[in-house]
């Protein structure tokens, strides 16, 4: 706002003294050349008012960018000595300057591109270290760093990371055939997977085909296509699916969470074929650390198992221990309609009205939210679950990962200097409005599939209310009697039993037994 108000003053000036004349002036300091002329018109001073009109407009104009300045050859032998000798800053900054002044055809630019990334990486500015290293394979301007960029890029994948920029545009897209076998593999998993997320299950065949037999590629991309043949089967899984996910759980090469996600579908597979103590056997041999609080869908899974086997007093142990201050945060509707059920099946049908009533109590804003078709990502509850898991989980964690390399940058504000500073400065501006747009994108999708999880465990416990309330007012008939309780296996010599006092132990979550008896009434009347 300078310019304008000193250009409105001056004119204004002006105004008060218009006669025209021609008396040189001089352009900085407005007076006149000729010094002696101390008796001059009045007439011939506009010109001189005029000089802090262009002072303003020189004021206005943004100052140019300063140009790159020329480069010594030899500052990146110096440059590399400092990474070396572990100064990565110093290192970063000269490195930076150097890929700024030097041509592309230089023979060291694409080495100063890779150095310039592991310095960065080694301060903790992975993306920033990651977005050098993809620029090196999409230009693949000297054959000798691309491996090394592959490998470093391939490093980046098992931590939160750009999947667009490493996954998709530069494995996903790559010539495979100059590249180390490792390196080579892990593109012909990652092409596979961009086949199997379009529907072309023959390409992606043909890709993991390509994997070496026993490598951790191959078990990963055997694990990725039965789950894409399990979610497109609209029949009944095969046993021999069932056998393969068996396998693949036992397999070494695979993360333990893999091996965990392999028996989950392997009991979950026996459910559905009503093998449930099979189903039983799959959920015990999930392997949580130590005095870890688990899963909280895990035990929800092993409840309704238990529930279907006749275990009702351990289903409800389960329950029970869902509502540890570990899980309290879980999205669970289904845990108040399984609670409900063991209520109804042992006739103690206010409580089962009350547990059916607790699901649209507790879950009421977000009912409403879906009814009066609201923007779903600003209810708390559908955001925490849609963020937990999937494609969501992993957008999220990368988001937050740019957040705080961000703020990490500042700390290397005089280290890098101002023309590298603020080049990543926009950098991850940029990259964090980019990956806020795929969280979102992605919490959408998260939140309309939690939704639907929600709205049918609501229809489900209104159709309990309304069979709850028949049963309550049902006459007893004469001759009636009550059903004797379900024998459950006693406790044996070691174990102890003590009364639930609120205490949770992780080491304990899932041996809680809760003590119910029945309330039936058995017909016996001719």
């Amino acid at each position: 706002m300078r310019g304008p108000f000193v250009l409105v003053v001056v004119t204004s000036l002006m105004g008060a003294a218009a006669p025209q004349g021609g008396a040189k002036t001089d352009p900085v300091t407005g007076e006149q050349a000729d010094a002696k002329q101390k008796d001059a018109k009045p007439a011939e001073q506009p010109k001189a008012a005029a000089a802090p009109v262009a002072d303003a407009k020189k004021e206005e104009a943004a100052p140019a960018p300063a140009e790159p300045q020329k480069i010594d050859p030899k500052s990146f032998d110096k440059a590399l000595e400092n990474y070396f000798l572990g100064y990565p800053k110093e290192a970063a900054a000269a490195l930076f300057t150097y890929t700024e002044g030097m041509p592309q055809t230089d023979e060291n630019y694409a080495w100063a591109q890779f150095f310039l990334a592991k310095s960065l990486i080694d301060l903790g500015l992975k993306h920033a270290g990651g977005v050098y290293l993809a620029r090196i394979a999409r230009e693949r301007s000297n054959p000798a760093v691309l491996p090394k960029a592959m490998e470093e890029l391939r490093a980046l994948t098992d931590i939160p990371h750009d999947e667009v920029m490493i996954d998709e545009q530069v494995f996903g897209a790559l010539d495979l055939g100059f590249l180390p076998e490792d390196i080579a593999g892990y593109a012909h998993y990652q092409q596979g997977l961009v086949d199997l997320r379009v529907g072309n299950e023959r390409w992606a065949t043909t890709h993991f085909s390509k994997l070496a037999e026993g490598s951790a590629e191959a078990s990963r991309a055997k694990y990725a296509m039965l789950v894409t043949r399990l979610k497109t089967s609209k029949k009944e899984a095969p046993k021999e699916m069932i056998d393969q996910f068996l396998e693949l759980s036992q397999d070494e090469k695979l993360t333990q969470e893999a091996r965990n996600d392999a028996m989950l579908a392997v009991a979950r597979l026996r459910y559905e074929q009503r093998d449930y103590k099979g189903a039983l056997e799959a959920y015990a041999l999930v392997k949580l650390p130590e005095l870890d609080a688990g899963r909280a869908t895990l035990y929800l899974e092993e409840a309704w198992t238990r529930y279907q086997l006749g275990e009702i007093h351990a289903a409800m142990g389960i329950l029970t221990t869902l509502d540890a201050p570990s899980f309290r945060d879980e999205f669970l509707p289904d845990k108040y309609l399984l609670r409900a059920f063991i209520y109804r099946d042992l006739c103690h049908y206010l409580p089962a009205k009350r547990a059916a009533k607790e699901l649209t109590r507790k879950y009421a804003e977000s009912l409403d939210a879906i009814r009066e078709r609201e923007d779903l990502t600003k209810d708390a509850r559908l955001k925490r679950a849609a963020a937990a898991r999937g494609p969501a989980r992993r957008a999220r964690r990368f988001l937050e990962s740019i957040e705080l390399e961000g703020e990490k940058l500042g700390k290397y504000a005089g280290a890098f200097g101002d023309r590298m500073f603020s080049y990543m400065t926009r950098l991850y501006d940029l990259s964090r409005a980019e990956a806020t747009r795929v969280y979102m994108e992605r919490l959408r999708d998260a939140t309309r599939a939690e939704a639907d999880k929600l709205l049918r465990a609501s229809e489900q416990v209104r159709l309990m209310e309304y069979e709850v309330g028949l049963k309550l007012y049902e006459r007893v008939k004469k001759g009636s009697k009550l059903v004797k309780d379900i024998e459950e296996e006693r406790l044996k010599d070691g174990q102890i039993a003590f009364r639930f006092k609120d205490e949770y132990w992780n080491d304990e979550l899932r041996d809680y037994r809760f003590s119910l008896k029945s309330r039936c009434i058995e017909e016996s009347a001719q």
